[in-house]
């Protein structure tokens, strides 16, 4: 091709066409221009594409950091809210003239202390390396450092709640109460299942199967009437109660950047749509409405219910009656062959979600068999839940964009 044009200007220039060989020579130069030029923009349309896939790529990756720090959180919250309820019943007990008698339950019971960090690494990743750029939306750029900011600010606060109210808690616990308050008696009961353990096998039990006493035993009708031990559970209660709202103010702003996300990708984009101003912000599959209709058939009548949950479902599964947890977990391995723990699937947190409209004070700890086993709740209130759960789901799966109340 160079050649050829060569050819034609060395034919113009023997000839002493010079005005015909300038023309030529410009329009030349021109193509040649008009070359480079799109030369240039298929290259801009290449690297605009790459950036865009790329963009996606980060978009996707962040979605799967919040996704799992989002049922993490409702871990996290589900725990330090259920703690402070614990710690709750033991400071109202201080207010009666005689102990409930299932206090024994509270006292000393869900302790820990557990700093839960969301998933941040693509998102600072992307805050470090300067490499924000790759995101098209100058505002979900924002979006992204805000929630990391905050995110930080939230677990300080939590830190602080530990040193100032958790450690000093226990620190008043220890010096009240130097032994257990059980009895022989709850030990020597339950020395076959501690012989049972690991610790018994192996040699490294602290104490025998059977007892004799109990070492500085301590009276647990005196510790009520102990200030230190009313100030050690004010401690208690004040750090699980205000680490729960901390868990949740970041549970919040994690569902609402993850509808932003949702929106952003071009895969999720309808979801996003479907999920903003959500109750539950879930994503849900097919077999979540399996499993939710398969437990809610188990329980097609009152006789099938257990109202006895001990979270032991072996016997359910013998007698053919289930408490809701069971009923769930039977659902769960026929449809999808497990059940799956902490994190729960989608369908188990969307019924847990649900519960929480008729919690009514039933609830203490654990939330299936606290609201399953209280007298007040009803077989009419179970299908319910069930169905809302259903609904929900299937609204979902069903492409249903419903916005919350």
């Amino acid at each position: 091709m160079i050649k050829f044009f060569r050819k034609i200007r060395y034919e113009l220039m023997e000839k002493n066409k010079t005005t015909k060989y300038l023309k030529y020579a410009i329009g030349e130069i021109i193509l040649v221009m008009i070359g480079i030029l799109l030369a240039l923009q298929v290259n801009e349309w290449n690297n605009e594409r790459n950036r865009k896939k790329a963009e996606q790529d980060v978009i996707e990756q962040l979605i799967a950091d919040l996704s799992k720090s989002q049922h993490e959180l409702e871990y996290m919250k589900r725990r330090t809210f259920g703690e402070a309820r614990v710690r709750a019943q033991v400071l109202r007990a201080f207010w009666k003239d005689e102990l409930p008698d299932d206090i024994r339950n509270y006292v000393w019971g869900g302790a820990g202390s557990t700093v839960y960090s969301p998933v941040l690494g693509t998102a600072q990743s992307l805050i470090n390396s300067g490499r924000m750029d790759i995101l098209s939306s100058k505002e979900l750029k924002n979006d992204i450092v805000a929630y990391v900011e905050f995110v930080g600010f939230k677990l300080k606060d939590i830190n602080r709640y530990e040193e100032t109210y958790y450690r000093k808690g226990v620190e008043l616990i220890r010096e009240v109460m130097p032994g257990p308050y059980e009895s022989k008696e709850y030990y020597n009961a339950r020395s076959e299942a501690y012989q049972n353990t690991s610790q018994y096998r192996e040699n490294l039990n602290g104490r025998p199967a059977v007892i004799d006493k109990v070492p500085f035993q301590t009276n647990l009708e005196r510790l009520f009437e102990n200030q230190k031990f009313s100030n050690a559970y004010s401690n208690l209660y004040l750090y699980h109660r205000n680490t729960g709202f901390k868990y949740e103010d970041i549970l919040d702003d994690t569902n609402a950047l993850l509808v932003k996300l949702y929106k952003a990708s071009n895969k999720y984009s309808d979801l996003g749509e479907q999920l903003d101003n959500s109750e539950h912000y879930l994503v849900f599959e097919p077999v979540d409405l399996e499993i939710l209709k398969r437990a809610d058939a188990m329980l097609s009548d009152h006789s099938k219910w257990n109202k006895n949950d001990d979270r032991e479902c072996n016997d359910d599964n013998t007698n053919e009656s289930y408490s809701l947890h069971c009923a769930l977990v039977k659902a769960s391995k026929e449809v999808i062959g497990e059940w799956d723990y902490e994190p729960y699937r989608p369908a188990i947190r969307m019924v847990l979600f649900t519960l929480k409209k008729y919690e009514n004070r039933r609830v203490v700890e654990r939330i299936f068999q606290d609201w399953n086993n209280h007298p007040d709740s009803t077989f009419e209130e179970l299908k319910q839940v069930l169905k809302e759960s259903m609904d929900a789901v299937e609204m979902q799966l069903n492409g249903v964009n419903v916005k919350a109340e």
